[in-house]
């Protein structure tokens, strides 16, 4: 049996109606959702204090909810929902100001463009934030952090290179990569068997 890699949008549409998986995605992603509420208000933000949050958490479960995904990456799309639910929450708390927003639909469409305009020119360092935080999620379903990773990471060069190796060689072996997915341990012998490794 081959494991399929599954990517945030398969998992999006598995987590549509379940309250289990939805509750998981939104407990992985909640880093990504402050760091969209602090760009759109420009501060910082700390859960269980500030009311943008709540917005953003709630936003980000409608994005779950509503994402289609034929129309491209689902983060990008979680992006614009949880702005436009901070926009709506300033509105209600008529605190439009705050956010340089005017109440007609002028200025929505206005808005919008800018809006579009912009995500177009931070697509990359977006697109690499989004990179990061799924890695960072995908390491904590393992039980690893980014700060772990990095301090266990070798310093020379030579033995970054045999790891690099021998992570393309289990990606690129289906029998090996199953059994890393299923058993959550490496197949030491069958690596020693493909490349030239020293069990320690």
């Amino acid at each position: 049996m081959v494991i399929q890699k599954q990517t945030l949008e398969d998992r999006v549409k598995k987590a549509r109606g379940d309250n289990k998986l939805t509750s998981t995605l939104i407990s992985e992603f909640k880093p990504f959702i402050a760091s969209v509420a602090q760009k759109r208000v420009g501060r910082y933000l700390r859960y269980g204090t500030d009311e943008e949050l709540s917005v953003g958490l709630l936003a980000f479960k409608e994005a779950i909810d509503s994402f289609n995904p034929g129309k491209g990456k689902f983060l990008s799309f979680a992006r614009m929902v949880i702005s436009m639910r901070l926009i709506d929450y300033y509105r209600k708390q008529d605190r439009e100001a705050a956010m340089s927003v005017e109440d007609d639909e002028d200025a929505d469409l206005a808005w919008d463009r800018k809006s579009a305009e912009q995500y177009q020119a931070d697509e990359e360092e977006e697109d690499l934030k989004v990179e990061v935080i799924e890695y960072s999620a995908a390491l904590s379903r393992w039980g690893i952090s980014l700060e772990e990773l990095v301090s266990v990471s070798p310093r020379k060069e030579e033995l970054r290179k045999l790891y690099q190796d021998i992570a393309r060689m289990i990606a690129g072996d289906k029998d090996i990569l199953n059994s890393l997915m299923q058993t959550g341990r490496l197949p030491i012998k069958e690596l020693e068997n493909e490349i030239d490794i020293h069990r320690k």
